[in-house]
């Protein structure tokens, strides 16, 4: 990952423990007019083109074999639909999208909301059909308002309006904006209607836009179905990123990162490796301010018994030439030995000054240069010289698996590695970045459960969060929107790619979950000590399935098999859940984060567990007794 996190201002949250099984709470949330936000669309200014999804074709069909058509409709409130036929799978899903231009100009932090209509199904008949809406710059580097992925409903017939909130994240001229909807998750058909974006000035925040326009689209009933007897993995605990040092801070630890060890769970702990602080020049190691920090960290870290990861991003100049924090820069692999030789003399220094040996090591992002860029196969070739050195120094280092900026990227880049013998003894677990956790297709996350499957190794997610452009939006720490979406990348992950840890970015000052002062904690914290009740180190992550594309749920067994314990994250309006596959009898606590004043509840008696969940909220189900 490559930012840094700025503090912004408060906005409130609530975080209640509601109701035993058997009572109920009424939510004092006062349901809103779906007119409301039709008013707000056709009063707000218009900032595409009219007919926006027919003033330009679809970009890229041959590229997945995709066909489009302009359909005629009768019976609906538009006339006209695009529909988009997707042939084949494709590694990356712009590669068929369709580009609009903004054609008004809109300033920054100006609140936009987009709404369209879409409908579709996958080939099977019985998956819905997805897309990605983006409103980013039209040109590099794509600085990114909003992207989304939404799905159609399950019955590919029934239409599903979307309204999106979010705000500017540049100032933009006509033409220098475009929504980008991409198509290629695979072989399906999409039709998509009715597409506006519209600007409502600033006088509303892009959560209270949210919360209206989850209104219009009522979650209604669903049902998570939970299997205690499908084990999958356990847990090893939730950890974060304290990677400050790398982008130049000499403090051996912040406010924030000292809240965070003080009061979360940190169960493991990646820090940046300063080499390019490190080792100025060949030869010369100064071990004084950011790389001081490091081993300083390094060393509480090691006090407190947490496993350690060090990731390198930047490289001196003198090793890895070209502009400093450029993505893409390749290591000579003349250079392969230096580079190795000073890594090798930072974990030495680690291990026998500070005495904290670091138990992983790897590259960041190395499959897409942030900023050391390998293949995997040059990665290979490299880390089999590294294992030489550090087994002639006595290093019990391991190398990370991948480290990938995606969870898409995971599986073919981390292939390679776990099928070199010459490289097993080395390898620790398999670990990869969230960033992309709302919008990948599925069959990209599950693919990397697989691999740990086959090889038998654990699966971290080394970054965890929901939008790598996130830092480019003007103050979203603060909003329960991030604290929404973050959950539900933690969920989808958990889910589906078998994460056995999720390292959140960051535990300090940078993607921060309190202010800088560590004194006003964010909504995404309450997300985060919620979901650490559902994961901590021993849980067991169980079958558990949702029939509500805006519904994630996941259930854990506790440690030892005593307790169980429910993650429902509602992206939707309010809506009645029943949970199968339960001792409805088994005494219940809810714990609920959503708009003020909005608690989950239970309805008393009956089979099966029955919830009413608020609109947008992160709710937890807790039973006492084993299952």
């Amino acid at each position: 990952m490559k930012h840094v996190g700025i503090a912004i201002s408060w906005l409130c949250l609530t975080l209640s423990s509601a109701c035993v099984h058997g009572q109920t709470q009424n939510p004092t949330t006062k349901p809103t007019d779906p007119s409301e936000v039709r008013q707000m669309l056709d009063k707000g200014i218009d900032v595409l083109p009219k007919d926006a999804l027919f003033t330009v074709p679809v970009g890229g069909l041959e590229r997945t074999g995709a066909k489009q058509a302009a359909l005629a409709l009768t019976g609906e409130v538009f006339t006209r639909a695009l529909r988009v036929t997707i042939g084949r799978a494709s590694a990356e899903s712009n590669v068929t999208q369709l580009t609009v231009n903004n054609t008004v100009p809109i300033r920054k932090g100006e609140t936009l909301v987009a709404s369209f209509a879409l409908r579709g199904k996958r080939p099977d008949g019985k998956t819905p059909a997805e897309m990605m809406f983006l409103f980013e710059r039209s040109t590099d580097p794509w600085t990114k308002s909003i992207s989304q992925n939404v799905t159609a409903p399950r019955d590919g017939v029934t239409w599903r309006r979307v309204s999106l909130a979010f705000a500017a994240a540049e100032e933009y001229a006509p033409g220098q904006a475009m929504v980008s909807l991409r198509f290629a998750f695979g072989p399906q058909t999409l039709e998509v209607a009715d597409l506006k974006v519209v600007s409502v000035g600033t006088g509303r925040t892009v959560d209270e836009l949210q919360r209206l326009s989850a209104e219009l689209n009522p979650l209604g009933k669903a049902t998570v179905t939970v299997n205690p007897t499908v084990r999958k993995q356990v847990m090893a605990g939730f950890g974060g990123n304290y990677c400050q040092a790398r982008y130049g801070s000499t403090e051996k630890i912040d406010a924030i990162g000292q809240y965070t060890l003080d009061n979360l769970q940190v169960a493991v702990a990646r820090v940046g490796l300063p080499l390019n602080y490190w080792a100025p020049q060949k030869g010369v190691y100064r071990e004084e301010a950011q790389a001081k920090a490091a081993f300083e960290l390094l060393q509480e870290l090691k006090k407190r018994k947490i496993p350690v990861i060090a990731s390198v991003w930047e490289g001196p100049d003198w090793l890895l030439p070209g502009e400093r924090e450029a993505t893409g820069k390749v290591l000579s692999p003349y250079r392969y030995d230096d580079c190795i030789e000073t890594i090798v003399r930072f974990l030495v220094t680690a291990r026998d000054k500070y005495q904290a040996p670091v138990d992983y090591f790897s590259f960041n992002e190395a499959d897409f240069g942030v900023n050391f860029k390998f293949s995997a196969q040059e990665i290979v070739a490299f880390l089999r010289k590294a294992a030489v050195r550090f087994k002639a120094e006595g290093l019990s280092t391991r190398f990370l698996i991948g480290d990938t900026a995606n969870g898409g990227n995971l599986a073919g880049y981390a292939a390679p590695l776990l099928a070199d013998k010459e490289l097993a003894p080395y390898l620790g677990p398999i670990a990869f970045h969230s960033w992309d956790a709302l919008s990948a297709n599925e069959n990209a996350y599950t693919a990397i459960a697989d691999l740990g499957r086959k090889y038998g190794k654990p699966v971290w997610c080394t970054e965890a969060g929901h939008d790598a452009q996130l830092w480019q939006q003007p103050n979203p720490w603060a909003s329960h929107e991030n604290a929404l979406r973050l959950s539900a990348a933690y969920a989808r992950t958990i889910q589906l790619s078998g994460a056995a840890t999720m390292l959140y970015w960051t535990y300090q000052d940078n993607y921060p979950l309190l202010n800088r002062e560590a004194t006003r904690p964010y909504p995404a914290l309450a997300a985060i000590r919620m979901m650490e009740s559902v994961f901590p180190s021993g849980a067991t992550v169980v079958g558990t399935t949702a029939d509500h594309e805006a519904l994630s749920a996941v259930a854990t067994l506790g440690p030892n098999g005593k307790g169980t314990k429910l993650l429902l994250v509602n992206r939707g309006g309010a809506g009645q859940v029943t949970v199968r596959g339960l001792r409805s009898n088994a005494k219940a606590t809810l714990v609920t984060l959503g708009e003020p004043g909005a608690n989950a509840t239970l309805a008393p008696g009956g089979p099966d567990f029955v919830l009413a969940l608020p609109s947008r909220s992160v709710t937890v189900l807790s039973l006492e007794s084993s299952e």
